[in-house]
């Protein structure tokens, strides 16, 4: 026997096999980790018609979220595992996904986003920040799958006036102990935590989501739903949230995603987990609401530093046991969040990148080679229900350097920006293209990546605009053939051509020649 689907209506779930006969229906909790998780129930049911029916919600748990395993006689069925399909009848919000007119976007402060006319956003929400382990008066009670959870109001109700600023909001959701606004508080620390968090390293700014421990799992799962279900309301009461990156570039996990040392595998069953869930969450409360892995620019054969293979992992090799993953115990809406940056960041002008290529096999994805990230997708394997999976460019940015070449790398930047986004503009599953800072952060490991300059005397900071700023108000106005004259002429036509519409090689880089030598 093989479970094809398992689907979700508002009172039941069904299973869909490809025989009939009596059946054992094991339910358990979805915890990642050397043991199963524990077993919810074991229920004797029947196959008839390819359908295995349960309850949804036989008792407080909702079975949405529960792991199948279904026994035929002693043997253990094969296939999905997982609620593959969520009837029409459950989220309340039945919408299309509503893309703006323009991918172009911009984190920067309420008001200024306003006077820029941003159409989407992204926000940081941290779940040491949202919520509390203890009830008082300054809390929210919320019931996820059984318990109930705690949100400090207060939080909230920051997060309510940043996702109101714009028309829709990307969430980028995160579990740092120590910063993001963490309240510090141990007891929900102790609860949310990672089990494997490297306490002791200065480098470890966020913490892996916990998916191997029942408690931290639920506390995860509360809080994305919690916010799925606030933020995706037909009203839009309290702001528009249309989807969430999990965490932040998990392929450099020991820094943006920390789990301690861990082998590429087992982290990305974890993160796995936490996707699905994500996306369960999101898509019980709203059809069209979309969850991404968030990746750096490391590809194929590369990662933030080749010494520390339990710490830092090719974003390739994550994103194929990812839909390995996915596929085998069942296959769900995924994207993908990229952070194309130059390949050193110090240096605006990607068009001079010297690691990537066009191919499969490239060591790097940058601006210069974004294309090659939506090819990957494109590859049969990785198709979803026959479409490509969506991407976003969620994170990345032109630096400018202080000094004498200033004038010359703020120059870099702006036509950088107009390149890129017109690359970006051109690929056919991309949603966002945002610019990483608004302003000039002077605590970014040195970079100066805002359209504006720092200005402590100014409001939000926001000082005189940057050449860059005139790139970024220009792309999709009347404005942006200007801008691309621009550019084109700084960066050289044919090149600004050529990298406009690369020769992107749908496969592996071609090595037999590299080792050739003779006459």
């Amino acid at each position: 026997m093989k479970i094809l689907k398992i689907e979700a209506d508002r009172h039941r779930i069904r299973l869909y096999t490809d025989t009939d006969g009596a059946v054992r229906v094991r339910e358990s909790v979805p915890t990642v980790g050397a043991k199963p998780g524990r077993t919810l129930s074991m229920e004797e049911a029947a196959a008839t018609g390819g359908i295995i029916e349960l309850q949804r919600r036989p008792n407080a748990n909702d079975r949405l979220y529960s792991r199948f395993t279904v026994y035929c006689g002693e043997e253990e069925a094969g296939g999905v595992r997982y609620v593959t399909d969520i009837a029409e009848d459950v989220p309340e919000n039945t919408a299309p996904y509503p893309q703006p007119a323009t991918i172009k976007t911009l984190g920067a402060p309420p008001e200024l986003s306003k006077k820029l006319d941003i159409r989407q956003g992204r926000l940081d929400i941290n779940l040491p920040c949202l919520m509390t382990a203890v009830p008082g008066v300054d809390t929210i009670p919320y019931d996820f799958n059984g318990r109930t959870y705690y949100f400090r109001r207060s939080a909230v109700e920051q997060v309510d006036r940043q996702m109101q600023s714009v028309p829709i909001t990307t969430m980028i959701l995160l579990n740092s102990p120590r910063l993001f606004g963490s309240t510090g508080e141990k007891a929900l620390l102790d609860a949310c935590i990672h089990p494997g968090f490297d306490w002791n390293s200065s480098e470890a700014f966020i913490s892996a989501f916990d998916m191997e421990t029942e408690e931290g799992q639920g506390y995860y799962g509360a809080f994305v739903e919690f916010l799925a279900e606030r933020y995706t309301r037909p009203d839009k009461k309290y702001g528009c949230a249309v989807g969430a990156i999990i965490s932040n570039e998990v392929d450099s996990q020991y820094v943006w995603g920390n789990a301690g040392e861990m082998p590429v595998e087992q982290y990305v069953r974890e993160y796995t987990q936490a996707l699905r869930l994500a996306w369960l969450c999101g898509r019980r409360h709203c059809s069209h609401f979309r969850v991404y892995i968030s990746l750096d620019q490391f590809w194929c054969g590369a990662n933030f530093n080749p010494a520390q293979t339990l710490r830092y992992y090719s974003g390739r090799t994550v994103l194929e046991l990812l839909n390995s993953n996915a596929c085998g115990e069942g296959n769900f809406g995924w994207g993908v969040a990229y952070h194309p940056y130059p390949e050193d960041l110090k240096w605006a002008d990607f068009w001079h990148d010297r690691a990537p290529d066009f191919t499969f096999s490239t060591p790097k994805i940058t601006f210069k080679n974004m294309e090659v990230l939506e090819a990957f997708l494109s590859q049969a394997d990785y198709l979803y229900r026959g479409q490509a999976r969506r991407i976003v460019f969620s994170e990345q940015g032109f630096n400018s350097q202080d000094g004498p070449l200033r004038k010359l790398t703020e120059q870099m930047a702006a036509a950088g920006y107009v390149l890129a986004y017109l690359k970006a503009r051109n690929m056919n599953t991309v949603d966002m293209f945002t610019h990483h800072s608004c302003i000039d952060n002077p605590q970014e490991f040195g970079l100066n990546l805002g359209i504006f300059r720092y200005d402590p005397t100014k409001p939000e900071n926001v000082g005189e605009p940057k050449p860059i700023c005139d790139s970024f108000l220009a792309m999709d106005t009347e404005k942006e053939a200007e801008a691309v004259e621009r550019a084109r002429a700084f960066i050289g036509e044919e090149l600004f051509d050529y990298l406009l519409h690369p020769p992107v090689v749908y496969g592996e880089r071609d090595t037999s020649q590299d080792n050739a030598f003779g006459g």
